[in-house]
């Protein structure tokens, strides 16, 4: 059994990619599964039917840790860990989650090989830069940021940053840990939501302009604007 899981989905996507790929190559049935689309009777016929056309088979369950709190999800959970034993069944599970799983969560699937995919420190420090005075530090916190991803990457991240913290200017409910939350609605404080959710707009323009290659301006030259907005 694999376990991937991590904030980084684009490296973490692009890894199942290859387990797929590779899967088939080897002529592998492959089975997708959503866990919220799916109950616990369908996932366990899923765990323990044969393949249809006598060959191994991979199957691959989808955010299975991000289904709210509730009875189904425990005993989805529940039913893995009892079937993680994949070289009994003859079989592979994967697990792909789109969060950092807890050591209590992993627990669970003590034989399992984990794969955390991690943001870097360099992508964080820039975030977190944001809404500071010092516009030369803060340039260079994202070239170093850019520099350890991607422009693209670092682009989607500050979408998500500005989305969070419009939720923490606005009062609404942010998941995750503690001190991350904490983290966020200090940094709202220095934005009015005005500025947020005009920063949201440009932002929503930009991806726009790139996706119909209506901008005279890079992706990189953008990230630079919109950093020395903030």
């Amino acid at each position: 059994m694999q376990i991937l899981h991590g904030e980084h989905l684009t490296q973490s996507r692009a890894h199942l990619g290859t387990l797929i790929d590779t899967a088939r190559a080897k002529n592998t049935e492959v089975i997708r599964i959503v866990a919220k689309k799916t109950s616990v009777a369908e996932l366990e016929e899923a765990l323990v039917s044969t393949s249809l056309f006598g060959t191994e088979k991979i199957i691959i369950i989808e955010e299975l840790h991000s289904l709210p709190k509730s009875k189904r999800k425990d005993e989805l959970i529940s039913l893995v860990a009892q079937k993680s034993t994949a070289s009994e069944l003859g079989e592979e599970i994967i697990l792909w989650e789109s969060r950092q799983l807890t050591a209590t969560m992993l627990k669970k699937f003590s034989g399992a090989t984990v794969r955390e995919f991690k943001l870097s420190k360099k992508l964080f420090s820039w975030l977190d830069s944001l809404g500071g005075t010092n516009a030369v530090q803060k340039l260079t916190l994202l070239h170093g940021a850019v520099s350890s991803e991607s422009e693209h990457f670092c682009f989607i991240m500050l979408m998500r940053q500005v989305r969070l913290l419009i939720q923490a200017k606005d009062g609404g409910t942010i998941k995750g840990a503690p001190f991350m939350v904490s983290k966020l609605r200090s940094q709202a404080k220095k934005f009015s939501l005005e500025k947020l959710l005009q920063t949201h707009g440009k932002l929503l323009e930009v991806d726009r302009q790139l996706k119909s290659s209506g901008s005279a301006l890079t992706l990189a030259q953008q990230l630079d604007l919109l950093t020395l907005s903030l």
